[in-house]
């Protein structure tokens, strides 16, 4: 059972409050204007570099410097959204390749909450998707579907403790830029109702 998370509205920014003291605020920019500035998603980026995390989270090399990262997040194809913890700021994750209420979804936190927070934390905007709902009260998304690098283990390790299940593996798929090479790619999927038949999920694969 999926809860509406409480909602408080600011000037330029809503904060959905989940419990556990994890606050989730979407991205948005509307005529010209951000809720969070360019000069902030600078720090944000020169964070993940200096934390190693950069080529694990954007590991085809799509995305390389500040101005990368920046139209990454102005994406109209995707939606962003930061994650604070106890008042502080904990990482973000994004959904995007949206299709017959499934989306991918990708996550990127901050070393300080890697281990226990991190799990919980993503456990809990997983919880978040998947109550969002429309203006006529249905669910905008169904399922979640992932696609990880194969030679990445802690990732793999990380969305099977999220209850992902993994469909299967497609080899070379994937372009590991640190590495220089193509790697396998994992796919994986979680429902919002786990009693829908595996035979729709797999319909929902596609590519952009």
């Amino acid at each position: 059972m999926h809860n509406t998370p409480q909602v408080e509205q600011h000037p330029l920014k809503t904060i959905f409050r989940m419990n556990k003291g994890i606050d989730i605020i979407p991205f948005y920019e509307n005529d010209g204007t951000q809720n969070f500035s360019d000069r902030y998603m600078a720090q944000v980026f020169r964070r993940i570099v200096r934390e190693e995390t950069i080529y694990k989270v954007f590991y085809d090399g799509s995305v390389r410097n500040t101005t990368d990262f920046i139209e990454f997040f102005r994406d109209k194809g995707i939606e962003m959204f930061f994650v604070e913890f106890n008042g502080k700021e904990a990482g973000f994750f994004w959904i995007n390749k949206f299709k017959n209420k499934s989306a991918f979804i990708n996550y990127c936190y901050y070393r300080d909450f890697w281990g226990g927070d991190s799990l919980e934390i993503s456990k809990l905007t997983i919880e978040f998707i998947f109550g969002r709902k429309n203006l006529h009260g249905e669910h905008l998304v169904d399922v979640l579907l992932g696609l990880t690098p194969a030679n990445n283990k802690l990732a793999i390790q990380f969305l099977l403790k999220n209850g992902m299940t993994i469909i299967g593996k497609v080899p070379g798929m994937l372009y590991d830029s640190g590495e220089g090479i193509n790697v396998d790619g994992i796919f994986s999927y979680k429902q919002r109702n786990p009693q829908s038949s595996l035979a729709k999920i797999t319909s929902f694969l596609f590519f952009n």
